[in-house]
């Protein structure tokens, strides 16, 4: 790394660093380095590495977009959250530690903003909701992991570690002041399916996918309640829209205080970020326009509202004898 961009580096953690802690214990504590080495790294006779950056940028929710200050509009920085020792459950794992500290983030500033666009559950959603979550997880492992195809769901356990960042991120939640969220009307049909296809080859017994089956149905519930109310049980404003187009891909939106972020899944446990201004744009102009050719059921639209719950109700409650494969 040349001087100048370590410089840029090292000016942008420095002025992300709250003031009330000292950079050096700060590296220290976050990189694992000694007295000496953070010192070196702060007085730029040892460059940071990319791993390191990546952690401070995690950490501190900044975008090497913001440092690079790239004047090519037709090349584009992302943030993936995940470490490179192709280790997945490392990955899992660390996203779910950024997007706690994520919402910390954005619970403390003023001026929030949170658009989600969805077309399938994602795994943040079910973090209060443990049978759901697990089978997110159970069905990411068979992607992303090396284990048999025969892989049974009762063998899952899920580490303590994972269990306590759901529950820290499900009282998170429970403090978001307002959120809004663009629908696909088939939101629940691919979870459907996938679970599904696990119980067609053997890998769910009958006892595992009734309940699943029962939570499921508990947390339609649960959301169609805060789509009446306008609030969930905490008071947190919500406004719901159902597409009438395809939603393409999940997606968020945040912005809070100064900063802007717009984030992609390209799958339903971690997605790619960016605070690229150019994409930014484009991503809030789609929403916009999405916006436009979609319904808000929030305490309102009853009848629509009714149709949905009733056709997702229908899915799940068919899910052993009417296969939608």
């Amino acid at each position: 790394m040349n001087n100048n961009l370590n410089k840029s580096v090292l000016d942008k953690i420095l002025n992300c660093i709250p003031e009330n802690i000292k950079p050096v214990n700060y590296l220290m504590d976050i990189l694992d380095l000694g007295k000496e080495s953070a010192y070196r790294r702060l007085r730029g006779e040892k460059a940071l590495s990319l791993e390191e950056i990546h952690k401070l940028s995690v950490e501190l929710s900044f975008s090497l977009d913001e440092i690079l200050g790239n004047k090519n509009t037709n090349t584009f920085t992302f943030n993936y959250i995940g470490s490179s020792d192709k280790n997945p459950d490392n990955n899992f794992l660390e996203f779910l530690l950024f997007y706690e500290n994520y919402l910390k983030n954005i619970l403390n500033a003023e001026n929030t903003e949170v658009i989600n666009t969805i077309n399938n559950m994602l795994s943040t959603m079910f973090v209060g909701f443990d049978e759901l979550f697990k089978f997110v997880y159970y069905h990411w492992m068979h992607q992303m992991k090396e284990v048999p195809l025969n892989y049974h769901y009762s063998n899952l356990v899920i580490p303590p570690q994972i269990k306590d960042i759901c529950k820290n991120i499900n009282n998170l939640h429970k403090n978001l002041k307002k959120v809004t969220m663009i629908i696909d009307k088939n939101i629940h049909l691919n979870l459907i399916k996938e679970i599904q296809y696990f119980y067609i080859r053997g890998l769910i017994d009958e006892s595992e996918l009734i309940r699943l089956k029962e939570q499921y149905l508990r947390y339609m519930d649960f959301t169609e309640k805060i789509i009446t109310k306008g609030t969930d049980p905490n008071g947190s404003s919500y406004d719901i829209y159902l597409s009438m187009l395809g939603i393409s891909s999940s997606t968020s939106y945040i912005s809070w205080e100064d900063n802007e972020e717009s984030a992609f899944w390209h799958n339903v446990c971690y997605p790619m970020h960016t605070r690229n201004r150019n994409i930014i744009d484009r991503h809030k102009h789609w929403i916009d326009s999405l916006k436009k050719y979609s319904t808000l059921i929030t305490q309102s639209n009853e009848l629509q509202q009714a149709d949905f719950f009733n056709e997702q109700k229908n899915y799940v409650n068919n899910m052993a004898d009417k296969i939608l494969l």
